[in-house]
């Protein structure tokens, strides 16, 4: 959220700061200052935190600790005039610039995401990007500095981040004007045949299917070429270095097993098939669309179970996604699988080196 503690002492600080180049009288800054911490108390009490409302609560609180009534009624008009009150008087204008310091900080755009996300919550009026940016240039160009030391101090930096709002929106609307022709080229698009729905599932399917395996035999390769190291090191030390043979041997047993688990992660057969999709087994093994299907078929069965399928549109897409779920399926398991040797390899490596370190200390 944007109006919090840290915003109010931001807000404080920016108004000493302004106060000061702006030369106010210490009673016109005990004023702004005051104003400036109950500026937001609002937001604490109301929902859109309103003005008059912050005003009330200086009163109160002011009055609680027996202040003059004057300086009670001078802090809660500077709150109350922080909107839009009309410029020339210099405590409002002190106040009024501070709160637009946040304009001309390098953070602009990030805070300007956490106002709109504030508003958004408290008045469940989305906007979108465009929308947003439009309002925030809006906002930037209505809104001048009105003190001398702040139009010096931060008008730069204030129009580098107009410039900023200006690109960020123009982007956005070349984004929003993609986004319509790829949603109008995809309306036109549903025409596509069933089968060529299919080809780009099956082959987004096989990537990811691709991706798993590599991921795989590097896991594989890594072991396999770890065990040649210990095969090959080990009879040489064995006499030398007794006390390292159970943590070798921990070691290989750790390789070894993540060999294991790897390897059965990428053999997946038709039993193995059956405990994946356990109850809907029948309906995949009955699926002829399926890559992974291992059901034995004749040529002429599969033909006439194509054909048949063929015929009928409202099969045809059912079997379609069958495949996409059963796809999807094997391919949870065969990543549950490659997280389990991966699992199994690291914890293992890690208690196999604090074994060596055991060993070597104690020799």
């Amino acid at each position: 959220m944007f109006h919090n503690f840290a915003r109010t002492r931001e807000l404080v600080a920016s108004c000493r700061d302004i106060a000061k180049g702006s030369k106010l009288e210490d009673g016109d800054l005990t004023v702004v200052l005051l104003a400036a911490w109950f500026h937001d108390a609002g937001y604490a009490a109301a929902r859109d935190g309103d003005r008059p409302k912050s005003a009330e609560l200086a009163r109160s609180f002011l009055a609680s600790q027996k202040q003059p009534q004057g300086l009670a009624d001078a802090v809660a008009r500077c709150i109350e005039a922080s909107d839009d009150g009309a410029a020339g008087n210099l405590v409002n204008d002190v106040l009024y610039d501070a709160l637009l310091v946040p304009t001309a900080t390098k953070g602009y755009l990030s805070e300007m995401e956490q106002v709109r996300l504030e508003r958004e919550r408290r008045n469940g009026e989305p906007k979108t990007d465009v929308e947003w940016t439009q309002t925030c240039i809006a906002f930037l160009e209505s809104h001048p500095f009105r003190t001398r030391y702040a139009q010096l101090e931060y008008h730069e930096r204030r129009a580098t981040n107009l410039v900023a709002l200006h690109k960020l929106l123009r982007k956005q609307i070349e984004e929003a004007a993609r986004q319509v022709a790829e949603q109008t080229k995809a309306s036109k698009g549903l025409s596509r045949t069933v089968e060529d729905i299919f080809d780009s599932l099956t082959r987004n399917g096989m990537r990811a299917f691709a991706i798993a395996e590599r991921r795989t035999a590097t896991m594989i390769q890594v072991n396999g070429i770890m065990i040649s190291l210990i095969v090959a090191l080990l009879p040489r030390h064995v006499e030398t270095h007794r006390e390292l043979i159970a943590p070798t041997l921990l070691l290989l047993a750790v390789n070894v097993s993540t060999i294991l688990v790897s390897i059965y992660s990428m053999r997946v057969g038709r039993k193995g098939m059956q405990r994946v999709w356990g109850a809907d087994a029948p309906v995949y093994e009955r699926n002829l669309l399926s890559l992974f299907n291992q059901t034995p078929l004749s040529l002429d069965d599969f033909i006439v179970g194509m054909n048949r399928l063929a015929a009928d549109p409202a099969a045809l897409k059912q079997a379609l996604l069958e495949e996409l779920y059963f796809q999807r399926q094997l391919m949870l398991m065969r990543r549950k699988m490659l997280v389990i040797s991966y699992d199994v390899f690291i914890i293992g490596l890690a208690i196999a080196l604090l074994a060596f370190g055991v060993a070597l200390f104690r020799r």
